[in-house]
């Protein structure tokens, strides 16, 4: 089974030491689990492919967006490799390719990281989710006062600097016209949103594995997401005729 070490932001051991964690890549039974590309989502995943599991230290629900979206961009990696790759529509009409490298991001994210002094608690994922169910303006003052936060727009800036996350606006360019347009790149939604896609392609895995070697479910589903298509992908297609 593939794993990633992460090496971890904001999250320290006893000893002040930025925390460093395992992730596992996921089996048939973890990507089943997911059922949306929300913060819970992406916080119940994390919790199941995290060694250490279901208590490692800290929490995923005690973890601030930025260290939660260093675990994702690492799952993206042992699934699908560093490099995104996306069909936007050019306002001219025509499609055109944009790729780049999650590595690529995070350390132009570093780069331009710097510390700041701030009287308020940067939010964790216990945080989002208790104010996740308000209206969004209400939301934002909710999760303001849960910080101790005064001024919301200053704590936004700070926040932008301090602990930047896989959350931004990207410039691509038309090969065609030349034109110059923004798009949003949000790593969790983007990873489980991919999850969510591949479903089909899971339950087709389960039933051309079942079919040729008569495994039960459960013994499918446990198999590590590589070690399933690696031999789906041996089996000649003549044997499943």
């Amino acid at each position: 089974m593939r794993t990633e070490r992460v090496v971890l932001q904001f999250a320290r051991d006893a000893q002040g030491e930025a925390l460093s964690l395992t992730l596992r890549e996921p089996c048939g039974q973890d990507e089943l689990s997911v059922l949306g590309v929300d913060t819970l989502s992406a916080v119940e995943l994390l919790d199941r492919l995290v060694e250490g599991t279901p208590h490692p230290n800290p929490p995923v629900l005690q973890m601030v967006a930025r260290d939660r979206d260093a675990l994702l961009a690492a799952l993206h990696r042992l699934c699908w490799g560093d490099r995104i790759e996306a069909t936007l529509r050019c306002p001219c009409g025509e499609p055109f390719d944009m790729d780049f490298r999650l590595s690529d991001l995070q350390k132009q994210l570093r780069e331009n990281q710097q510390d700041m002094e701030h009287p308020w608690r940067v939010p964790v994922a216990e945080d989002e989710l208790a104010v996740a169910a308000l209206p969004a303006k209400e939301a934002v003052r909710a999760l303001a006062r849960r910080c101790g936060v005064d001024d919301l727009e200053a704590a936004a800036q700070c926040l932008d600097v301090l602990a930047p996350i896989l959350d931004v606006d990207l410039q691509a360019t038309c090969p065609e016209c030349g034109r110059s347009q923004s798009t949003r790149f949000d790593v969790q939604s983007y990873l489980l949103q991919r999850v969510l896609g591949e479903r089909e392609n899971l339950l087709d895995d389960v039933h051309i594995l079942a079919s040729c070697y008569g495994w039960s479910l459960g013994e499918i589903l446990d198999l590590p997401r590589g070690t399933r298509q690696s031999l789906v992908r041996r089996i000649p297609d003549g044997r499943l005729a």
